[in-house]
């Protein structure tokens, strides 16, 4: 059986025909189980609606008692019948089969609470399609994405409060944050569905609303903590509050490499770690240098009388293997969690550390990575996604560390995994799992790792704020062998292919 959708629709556009082209848009889908619900406060809005499609009694306006002293959306959707709701404002258009693809799938998949879609407005190229992820509930703390269409069972949006009119200039981000606290049954599908008739207000008044919202979101899940602005584009970052004096754990490995680094000579992991020195607010932390064959004897005296008492040494033998490089010095870490560093990053952000303790705080998060920049400022790494011939890959790789209309960037998400080159998760979650997997030397024992801790039930969370420069593949030629390709695929080919970034096509 079909369910039944009701279209709330807002005032919106003021432009003559605006509120025509929206109902023409509807009219024109090929299913017919809709009804829509006018908010129109104004006389000139019912006019244009008997003006321009009659008597469809699929159409109700509602009456001005309906919408005294309340917020039209609230008013809409205490009089909705349908099995679900929708948003849309005078002005914009469903596109040609959005509403019947939504309620196709929704016939199909009735347990679904939550089913949202791409959008479009008015731009130039690409700035104004918005693809989306999954549902990514990191994302959504920092930035209003599931945005339009989308469709909320309308029996749990009555259940969690409906719409709260004192934050109607984020009505839709807040109840999109109350529904998806009570339910996991949030699906993207991934079509445009909808032309608006301009692009989403982000401006202050949004932003104050929402960091309401989501302060609100997480005093609801049991949360402490600060919303505060991103410094660009437009979006909200939670800090979680750090409880008690959490101890990091730093393992390096390193052959103790010399190379050009902006123009000087440089032994990395010394300017690694000197980094982390200096530059690192966040001061509960302790180092576990692991050396190999090849590592230069003077890299021992450097690192002492860089960092004193705060590192160690452990020794592997053997060819260079990564993941047993960690696994040892996970041995030694007497931290309550786990830094993976490479020897070859340099922190740019003071309060990097202090960002990732404060989302690993989050207690069903298991592993957090951070933004890495190549030298010459171009982004390396802001989470992995599935890539081409089913291998994972960087989502950015190569683009421009500048602001983008949708934040991915620059906000918390979820992802598949996270590079090994700065990784942090829980000492206890890394021995449950078995650490890295050492018959992947080199190259996937992350993102394996990631893949195991996403298995155990918890989260990957990439969080941008945290900023490092990688000069990435400083100690070896990168280079990826058919085993490493056949086991990440026999391993994790259902995960890979769930990946909810798949159709992830970022703002350009």
């Amino acid at each position: 059986m079909k369910p039944t959708v009701s279209v709330l629709l807002l005032p919106g556009d003021s432009e003559p025909g605006a509120l025509a082209r929206t109902v023409s848009s509807l009219v024109r889908q090929r299913e017919r189980a809709w009804e829509l619900i006018l908010c129109a406060p104004e006389p000139e809005a019912t006019g244009a609606h008997d003006a321009e499609q009659g008597a469809d009694p699929r159409i109700r306006v509602l009456a001005p008692e309906e919408l005294k002293d309340t917020y039209p959306m609230q008013a809409a959707l205490a009089a909705a019948r349908g099995d679900y709701i929708v948003v849309l404002e005078a002005g914009d258009e469903v596109e040609p089969g959005g509403l019947d693809g939504c309620l196709q799938y929704l016939s199909e998949r009735p347990e679904t609470d939550v089913l949202y879609t791409d959008e479009q407005w008015p731009g130039a190229g690409a700035e104004g399609i918005f693809t989306k992820p999954g549902f990514s509930r990191h994302y959504l703390e920092g930035f209003p994405y599931t945005g339009r269409l989308c469709l909320i069972r309308t029996a749990l949006a009555r259940e969690v409060g409906g719409v709260r009119t004192e934050l109607q200039d984020a009505a839709e981000w807040d109840l999109a944050l109350r529904v998806t606290d009570r339910t996991t049954k949030v699906v993207h599908l991934p079509i445009v569905a909808v032309r608006r008739a301009s692009a989403p207000p982000l401006g202050e008044a949004t932003m104050a609303a929402g960091a309401r919202a989501v302060a609100d979101h997480l005093a609801r899940t049991g949360a402490t903590g600060v919303v505060e602005a991103s410094d660009e584009p437009a979006g909200l970052r939670v800090w979680r509050s750090i409880v008690g004096e959490p101890w990091v754990s730093i393992v390096v490995p390193t052959a103790g490499t010399v190379r050009e680094v902006r123009g000087n000579r440089r032994r990395l992991v010394t300017n690694a770690l000197r980094s982390v020195l200096e530059r690192t607010t966040y001061r509960h932390w302790d180092v576990v240098v692991v050396t190999g064959p090849n590592t230069a004897p003077e890299v021992h005296d450097e690192l002492v009388e860089t960092l004193g008492d705060r590192v160690q040494f452990t020794h592997v033998d053997g060819p260079f293997n990564f993941s047993r490089s960690i696994n040892e010095g996970a041995r030694l870490a007497r931290g309550e969690h786990l830094l993976l560093l490479n020897d070859d990053v340099e922190v740019l952000e003071p309060r990097w550390l202090e960002r990732m303790v404060s989302v690993i705080e989050e207690p069903t998060v298991g592993a957090v990575g951070a933004k890495l920049l190549f030298e010459d400022g171009r982004i390396q790494h802001v989470g992995v996604v599935m890539g081409e011939g089913l291998l994972p890959t960087h989502g950015y790789i190569f683009e421009q560390d500048c602001g983008d209309r949708f934040g991915a960037k620059d906000l918390d998400g979820d992802y598949l995994a996270v590079t090994g080159a700065c990784l942090l998760t829980r000492l206890d979650l890394f021995q449950r799992v078995g650490g890295l997997t050492e018959s992947l030397p080199l190259n996937f024992n992350d993102i394996d790792y990631c893949l195991k801790v996403a298995a155990a039930g918890s989260a990957v969370v990439c969080t941008p704020f945290a900023t490092l420069t990688h000069y990435e593949s400083s100690t070896r030629k990168p280079s990826l062998t058919t085993a490493e390709k056949a086991f990440i695929r026999r391993s994790w080919a259902l995960r890979l292919v769930a990946d909810r970034h798949v159709e992830f096509r970022r703002d350009r």
